[in-house]
């Protein structure tokens, strides 16, 4: 850990999906630009030599189920199953199950780490970085921060700054889920994004959230395993690094192209001619179309 206490605690949660370019972005635009300590929280099935386990300063693993819903039978009694049932074709069945589990497990076993530190970022493992990761100035220290874009009909669940006094109530999505409010007038398409809305909304912390300038993508490499979404496109000169949303890849590098376009070309060449490709590719696409 550093010498002095830091302002953020980032917290990689699921499965270590991206590999280490994509790790080797983190440390550059967030751990060392922020001078966060990190925690890594995983199954026991995927720790391994890479670099994460020697970077992290916590390392929570915890033994993981062979069903995740065995998680839910031990610890809810409530009307998560029905829940869950309504997204069997959406994600949610078989991955907003996981991530909304291991919100519990750090909630329920390392909260008192987590009020030591004034901002939780807390997001995953595949998260490739195009630039440094935005600090909240004190005059913001109120909101939550959620990058824009990935909404799916709800909000993006995949990234969020999380100032100390909320994350309690940020972290308990398990019990909505297994609360009467969570089937009640569900939305006709019911994914991880609309259970998320929903589930900020059902305890008032949306009106805490702001969006910023998305700034990262989804990455993965061939042999990374997925409960939903298989990538198609690779970052080109990349060995190996392929991007799972296209938009969400072409968003994150125009943002970081506004300000400091020929500066930025030299900071990262090959995302800039991946994104070029991408966008030009994009324009034909929508010309044959028409």
């Amino acid at each position: 850990m550093k010498p002095i206490m830091s302002k953020y605690l980032t917290i990689l949660a699921g499965n270590p999906r991206g590999g280490e370019k994509t790790w080797e972005s983190l440390y550059k635009y967030v751990i060392d630009h922020l001078n966060s300590d990190l925690a890594i929280c995983t199954g026991d099935k995927w720790v391994s030599d890479v670099s994460l386990f020697e970077k992290a300063d916590f390392k929570w693993i915890f033994n993981e189920p062979e069903d995740w819903y065995e998680y839910y039978e031990n610890n809810f009694k409530g009307n998560w199953k029905e829940f869950f049932e309504m997204g069997k074709d959406t994600g949610l069945y078989n991955s907003g199950n996981i991530h909304f589990a291991i919100k519990d497990i750090i909630l329920k076993n390392y909260f008192e780490e987590l009020k030591k530190y004034e901002f939780i970022i807390y997001t995953r493992f595949d998260q490739f970085y195009t630039d440094y990761h935005i600090n909240v100035n004190d005059e913001d220290a109120d909101n939550i921060w959620i990058p824009e874009g990935e909404n799916y009909h709800g909000i993006g669940d995949r990234h969020a700054i999380i100032p100390n006094k909320y994350i309690e109530e940020f972290l308990s999505i398990c019990d909505y889920v297994d609360s009467k409010e969570s089937i009640i007038n569900p939305p006709d398409y019911l994914n991880c994004e609309t259970a998320y809305l929903r589930f900020l909304t059902n305890n008032g912390l949306i009106e805490n959230v702001k969006r910023y300038e998305r700034l990262q993508f989804t990455s993965a490499t061939k042999k990374d395993k997925t409960n939903w979404r298989v990538p198609k496109y690779k970052v080109y000169m990349m060995k190996n690094l392929l991007i799972k949303y296209p938009d969400e890849f072409i968003d994150s590098v125009k943002n970081s192209l506004k300000d400091n376009k020929f500066s930025y070309f030299f900071q990262e060449p090959i995302l800039c001619i991946t994104y070029f490709y991408l966008s030009i590719r994009r324009i034909f696409g929508k010309t044959i179309k028409s």
